[in-house]
């Protein structure tokens, strides 16, 4: 009974420690030729950006977007499925996204906007909100 007891404390322990580890983020993606699927998911055309070019397209757009915008411009610009939800990606812990897209979410404030992050899937700006 006791061992019980404190394995079920301990497991109660941990998902206040997981649930803690979560973070909530909105992103825009632009997928390229490079991406792993380059299919956007907003149109549902293939895409024959260069990486370059996807990355001066994002770079253009970070220059304008702010926290209040952010969501309007991903939805009507992110090639991630997201987009319908205007980039919100929802709450996620450690190790569910890939992991510059999981280190680039943590080092930002709430609020904040990233710099351009490159991922398998292409290029993000990304907005934490959790």
């Amino acid at each position: 009974e006791k061992g019980k007891q404190f394995f079920c404390s301990a497991r109660h322990e941990d998902s206040k420690t997981m649930a803690s580890n979560q973070v909530g983020a909105y992103h825009l993606l632009i997928k390229n030729e490079q991406s792993r699927n380059p299919v956007s998911r907003r149109t549902n055309e293939p895409t024959n950006m260069t990486e370059e070019e996807a990355i001066a397209e994002l770079t253009e757009i970070k220059k304008k977007i702010t926290p209040e915008t952010f969501q309007q411009v991903a939805a009507e610009r992110s090639d991630c499925g997201s987009y319908a939800n205007g980039g919100d990606l929802g709450m996620f812990g450690p190790g569910e996204m890939m992991k510059p897209f999981e280190d680039a979410t943590r080092a930002l404030q709430v609020g904040e906007i990233s710099d351009i992050v490159k991922t398998d899937s292409g290029v993000h700006l990304i907005m934490r909100y959790a």
